[in-house]
């Protein structure tokens, strides 16, 4: 998952509950949002936030 490599790739430390919220995802609108947000996050939690899949 590419995702996971930018962000480990980046120094991101990945929590496990992030890590399972990510390979389970399979809306590629989402996965894409989430992309885009590992290339300029400071930590994983940041890709959730306002999306989509944000349940909240």
């Amino acid at each position: 998952m590419l995702i996971l490599r930018v962000l480990e790739k980046r120094g991101i430390d990945i929590p496990e509950t992030a890590r399972e919220r990510i390979t389970s995802c399979t809306d590629l609108d989402t996965l894409t949002l989430w992309f885009d947000r590992s290339l300029t996050a400071t930590a994983a939690e940041e890709l959730f936030a306002d999306g989509p899949d944000d349940p909240s």
